[in-house]
Parts: C-alpha cells; sequence; structure tokens
C-alpha cells in the first residue's frame, strides 16, 4: 500500500476515535475486566490512574447536542464544556465508566462536582484540588500531599498497593507517548503539507481515550509514512499560507480546524489542554515518582485556571511567536469561561503593543460563528501580507 493511503488509512482511525468516543469506550470495555475511570480538562495524573490497572478515558471528544440535558440543571451561561460533559452523562454515553476524577479548576469546575454526584454518580467518584496559586511557596509540598491522597483513593478502589516501580513504569510509558506526539507535532509544525490540523489534533485528543502502547505504535508508523520522500514530493506543499499560534482551553468546536485548513492557515503551536499543552512536557524520570508528577504541574505551559501564569503566558505566547515564525495569534475562548476572560484584555494589549497581530474568537462546543470567523482570518492574512 503507498505511503499516501496508509497514512491517510491511520489518520482515519484517530478520527474515528474522536467522532465516536461511546463506541471507544464500549471497545475498552468489550470482553475485559478493566476498570475505566473517566476524567475532565484538564492536567489529572493519567499515570496514577494507569499504575493501578485501571484505564484512564479523558472525556475530551464532546457531542454537542448533549448540552441541552444539563439545562435544567446548569445556568446557560456557564461553560458549554462542563455542561455538554455532564450532559453526555445524563444522556448515558457515559454509563460505562466505573468512575470519574473532576479536577477543581474553575468556579465551574467546583460546582459541577457536587451536581454530578446527585444526578450521574459513580461508584468511584473525586475532585483533584490542584493548587491554583502556584507562585506559592507551599503550592509544591501540597500538590505532592494531594497526588498521595489520589494515590490511597485508588489503590482503595482498585484493592491493591502501587510500588513506586509500577507507578514509574507508567510514567515512563506516558513519556514515551509524549515525545512521539512532540516529533509529530514538530513534523506538522515545519512541514504543515504533511499533516494538516484536523489530523494532528485529533492524534492528540485520541489519546486521551486510547490505550498509549497502541498510540505510540501508531503514530510511530505515521512517522515513518511522513518522511517517505515520494508521500513528500507528492504532497501540496503551497496549500498553508498563514503560520498561527492558537490560544485557550479547547479547541471546540472541531469544525474550527477545518476552516483553518481550507483557509490555507497552519496552527504551528498551541497552549490548549486538548492540544500541545498536552503533550509538552514530560514527567521527571528520577527521583520519587509523586513528587516528579508534582513537579511536571509547574513545569506546564502557562494557562490561565493558575493565578501567577497571567504575565508568564504573554511571555509565553511571544516565545511561541518568535520561535514559529508565526504571522499572529488567534485566540479560542469558550463563551462564559470567566477565566479567560478575565486574562484576555491584558493579553491582548501585550500582543498588540508587542506588534503581534491578533484576534478573539468566541465559541461553544456545540456553535462556532462560521461566517465571523473566516472574516477574520481573511483580515489576519492581508494583515500578514498574505503570509510568509
Amino acid at each position: 500500500m503507498p505511503a499516501r493511503r496508509k497514512a491517510k488509512s491511520i489518520c482515519d482511525k484517530f478520527n474515528k476515535i474522536v467522532s465516536n468516543p461511546v463506541q471507544q469506550l464500549q471497545r475498552l470495555r468489550s470482553g475485559k475486566l478493566v476498570k475505566v475511570i473517566g476524567w475532565l480538562p484538564t492536567d489529572v495524573p493519567e499515570e496514577l490512574i494507569h499504575a493501578t490497572g485501571a484505564f484512564p478515558f479523558g472525556i475530551v471528544a464532546l457531542n454537542g447536542r448533549a448540552v441541552a440535558y444539563s439545562d435544567s440543571h446548569l445556568q446557560d451561561w456557564s461553560c458549554s464544556l462542563m455542561r455538554c460533559s455532564l450532559g453526555m452523562a445524563l444522556d448515558g454515553s457515559l454509563d460505562l465508566l466505573n468512575g470519574l476524577i473532576i479536577p477543581h479548576i474553575c468556579d465551574t469546575t467546583r460546582m459541577i462536582t457536587g451536581i454530578w454526584k446527585q444526578t450521574k454518580p459513580y461508584v468511584f467518584m473525586d475532585s483533584f484540588l490542584l493548587p491554583r496559586q502556584i507562585d506559592r511557596p507551599s503550592a509544591k509540598g501540597y500538590l505532592i500531599g494531594e497526588m498521595g491522597r489520589l494515590k490511597a483513593r485508588l489503590e482503595q478502589f482498585m484493592d491493591r498497593t502501587v510500588t513506586a516501580g509500577e507507578l514509574c513504569a507508567s510514567i515512563r510509558l506516558y513519556n514515551q507517548n509524549r515525545r512521539t506526539m512532540r516529533k509529530l507535532f514538530s513534523l506538522h509544525s515545519r512541514r504543515p503539507h504533511l499533516l494538516g490540523n484536523r489530523d494532528i489534533y485529533n492524534i492528540i485528543k485520541a489519546s486521551m481515550m486510547m490505550p498509549k502502547e497502541l498510540h505510540t505504535d501508531m503514530i510511530s508508523e505515521l512517522l515513518y509514512l511522513l518522511e517517505d520522500n515520494d508521500f513528500q514530493n507528492r504532497s501540496a506543499k503551497d496549500k498553508y499560507k498563514i503560520r498561527v499560534i492558537l490560544s485557550g482551553k479547547v479547541w471546540e468546536p472541531p469544525v474550527l480546524m477545518d476552516i483553518l485548513d481550507r483557509s490555507g492557515v497552519i496552527s504551528v503551536a498551541d497552549d490548549f489542554c486538548t492540544g500541545y499543552r498536552y503533550i509538552a512536557t514530560d514527567v521527571p524520570a528520577i527521583g520519587e515518582p509523586l513528587t516528579a508528577l508534582a513537579e511536571r504541574q509547574f513545569k506546564h505551559i502557562p494557562v490561565a485556571a493558575f493565578a501567577g501564569h497571567s504575565v508568564g503566558r504573554f511571555k509565553n505566547l511571544v516565545s511561541m511567536v518568535k520561535e514559529n515564525l508565526a504571522n499572529g495569534v488567534i485566540f479560542v475562548h469558550l463563551k462564559g469561561c470567566e477565566m479567560e476572560n478575565f486574562d484576555y484584555p491584558m493579553l491582548r494589549d501585550h500582543l498588540s503593543s508587542a506588534g503581534i497581530v491578533n484576534f478573539r474568537l468566541e465559541t461553544e462546543v456545540n456553535s462556532l460563528p462560521v461566517e465571523k470567523f473566516e472574516q477574520q482570518i481573511k483580515m489576519l492574512t492581508e494583515m500578514s501580507g498574505g503570509g510568509l
């Protein structure tokens, strides 16, 4: 089979998983005794779940129609990401989960935990309390303690004790997957004609719902195929003219990436929790494993969820623009996201003062102002002189 066809076949498999997360959940539970523990974005330590013998399943591939099921429980001005996640539980899409971990990263995630426990409880439910003020000297010690608390709860639920060696093995597995995905994303950024926006971001999102061993094998094969000279020579190298940085929590709705692909705009970097940020940082391979997991949290790409990151976000965005020769920054903000709304005015003004073209797109999980977005892209193209 030609390299192009093989590569497309692999990308289609990832797309199928992202397009039908319920089927993927059924596949994981079919004929197996494995327990599946779901997690909401972001920064839940999946390695802890994996080390206990359970399967960590990211609730990241969302069905926008499920939003309606949560209307009687959440205000319509609440974040559509959380409304949709709860809605998928209420409509039965997540019935095969054995448990759920909700990280407390904003007011909505703190509020939704109690609602979820009352309306759709699982055998195992936990609220993972990440430190919001990460610059405090006490933050690291607190997080190590919280990691230990979560580990103990998982061990009790799974009726087994996790050794340091087992946790280190899970850390190595996840690090290997992240390293391989970074290689693929680097290829995407340098040679966007080989792998479009929708494909690379589907691959990252699929990794949150697949066994890491299988996912790593598939993307390793894809890397090999993309580096095939014949495939490179036959690809449309002139398709992408504009290079952008995307900034926000998640890339929703998925049609966002389709519009960028059609418009010849390539995302060369981002700070999405379901994008490059998810794969950017490894867990240190030395030292006590719980401490190492906590260390990774403090080395993450800055986001709005954590106080003290505002200045860091600006510096990080500027660095990403310069390092990736980007034409500008597109903020992709979920409607009603208080964290992003708080940071945005400062980030906008700082970027504009630095001479970096930027604009904001407000979306919901189930909707996107297509015409407005296309007009903004056209404006970005004109301001960038037609691209690089």
